[in-house]
């Protein structure tokens, strides 16, 4: 028994913390926060400081809100970190399979290893930022211009 009201007060705890994090990130006030799902906003401070353990339903209200997915309330915080790496944008696309794929392989790696990775990552993203920039053999040039000496 005791067992499941820590396990109670640590996801309270958790819901708590994460709805204050991506409301801050979002600008959004818990009076702005509660008007988007239709309740009273010290609901909303109850739930941030774990007083209060949100229904299923109110906790998709909040994540439709949010535009996030309801998961984002439930991870861990490795897999969260991991999360966080991506870019916003494409953060709200990683619902496509080879991204939470990605995700998943990355979560049995160390911290170190995550931080090399994303700097390989950045190389490959500059890399190809590059290859773009470069005209295509096939691809018209500029007409040559003489210069005057």
């Amino acid at each position: 028994m005791k067992k499941w009201i820590f396990l109670t007060l640590m996801i309270k705890a958790q819901i708590g913390k994460r709805l204050r994090e991506l409301r801050h990130s979002q600008g959004l006030t818990q009076k702005a926060m509660a008007d988007m799902i239709g309740m009273d906003y010290t609901y909303i401070g109850k739930i941030e400081r774990a007083e209060q353990l949100p229904s299923l339903g109110v906790l998709i209200k909040i994540a439709e809100a949010l535009s996030l997915p309801l998961d984002r309330f439930l991870m861990d915080e490795s897999t969260l970190r991991l999360v966080n790496l991506l870019p916003k944008e494409a953060y709200r696309t990683a619902q496509r399979k080879h991204l939470w794929e990605l995700l998943g392989l990355l979560e049995g790696f160390h911290e170190g290893d995550i931080l090399l990775l994303t700097e390989i990552v950045k190389v490959l993203k500059k890399h190809s930022a590059i290859k773009d920039s470069v005209p295509m053999a096939a691809e018209p040039s500029l007409p040559y211009k003489k210069r005057k000496r």
